[in-house]
């Protein structure tokens, strides 16, 4: 029999869980790069030397076998997500207050989901610590740029067949067994805590995105003081294409954020219109809590493009007008991208809660 209560409780908690992941993710993004910066600068004890010497294999291996276990286990936790959304949509199939759609649909990967999004990064951040690995090695560039690729690829497979092997036994589950009986007041109360979720969900990313950002300009900040003689990598090639490299990661970091931000955002909405159909939640041009947090992240977002324009594009070095113009308008194109996806999410989300 499938229960409701333990089905929902699941939920959550692996809702909860994969909010701690993208934590600790942080976490060791963040630590690290202080760790970088201080070995560069020559502060670590003589009696570390082994470290001061190899460094950047140091801060690799540190960097590279957290996230390639993070991204396993948030593959993992998607399965989970999968398996129990499946079973919430053969729950709510008998149930006439409330549209959740069906086991089949539920069972579809979705390509801008929270859970793929941060997969992704973790995902980026393990093929490009495992890169940065093979050149403090004395590794070829395209050899790191090859097991790079590689590991990223095996691991995406990993992902893409732990969402098969739910999605099967789900929907067999689904197809075999009954349903306990639930009421609306449950329901209800699932709902509830799921918009709490979400809010807290929303500050996670807002606080999540700072971090990584801040991190990197930490860290750019230990490579343009680094020292000669220190490190396994040339001090030249750190300093030309380091920047780079971990701007670039930034920018996709608050890319990234702003799509699973827009995607909770759109959750919150989806969840006050099932508790209450007056409410109002997608309106256009309101200055609330949520719209706040999103201005945050498109912020960083254009703080990233504006550095990374600068670093590779030369023409824009010296141009500061045009940058700063491109500047204005990646930032309105966020936010206007964004009262967009609300206008039309809510119209879909009304349509179809009328329709159930």
């Amino acid at each position: 029999m499938i229960d409701f209560t333990t089905v929902t409780r699941e939920f959550r908690s692996l809702i909860g869980r994969r909010r701690e992941l993208q934590t600790l993710l942080g976490s060791v993004f963040a630590g690290l790069g202080i760790f970088l910066q201080n070995t560069l600068q020559g502060n670590m004890p003589a009696s570390m030397g082994t470290i001061r010497r190899h460094a950047f294999a140091f801060y690799a291996v540190l960097l590279m076998v957290p996230c390639l276990i993070l991204a396993l286990r948030m593959a993992r936790l998607h399965g989970g997500l999968v398996l129990n959304g499946i079973l919430y949509a053969r729950l709510m199939q008998e149930q006439k207050y409330a549209r959740a759609g069906t086991p089949e649909s539920a069972a579809r990967h979705n390509f801008t989901g929270v859970s793929f999004l941060q997969f992704v990064l973790m995902d980026l951040i393990a093929g490009f610590s495992t890169a940065l690995l093979v050149l403090a090695l004395d590794g070829r560039f395209d050899h790191a740029m090859a097991l790079a690729g590689l590991v990223m690829v095996v691991w995406m497979a990993l992902y893409f067949r732990f969402h098969r092997r739910a999605s099967k036994y789900a929907l067999d589950k689904a197809a075999r067994e009954a349903c306990e009986p639930f009421t609306r007041d449950e329901w209800e109360a699932h709902i509830q805590g799921s918009l709490e979720d979400a809010n807290l969900g929303l500050n996670a990313d807002v606080a999540f995105v700072g971090l990584m950002v801040f991190s990197v300009f930490e860290t750019l900040s230990g490579l343009g003081q680094m020292k000669d003689g220190l490190g396994d990598i040339a001090p030249a090639i750190i300093r030309d294409y380091g920047p780079i490299a971990y701007v670039s990661l930034m920018m996709l970091t608050c890319l990234m954020g702003m799509m699973g931000y827009l995607r909770v955002r759109v959750a919150i909405g989806k969840f006050s219109l099932m508790l209450d159909p007056t409410d109002r939640p997608f309106q256009p041009l309101r200055l609330t809590d949520s719209l706040l947090g999103y201005l945050i992240i498109a912020f960083l977002f254009t703080v990233s493009l504006h550095l990374l324009l600068g670093l590779t594009v030369p023409a824009l070095r010296e141009d500061d007008r045009t940058l700063l113009m491109i500047d204005g308008a990646a930032f309105l194109g966020a936010v206007a991208a964004e009262q967009l996806t609300l206008i039309v999410a809510g119209k879909n989300i009304r349509s179809k809660l009328a329709a159930g």
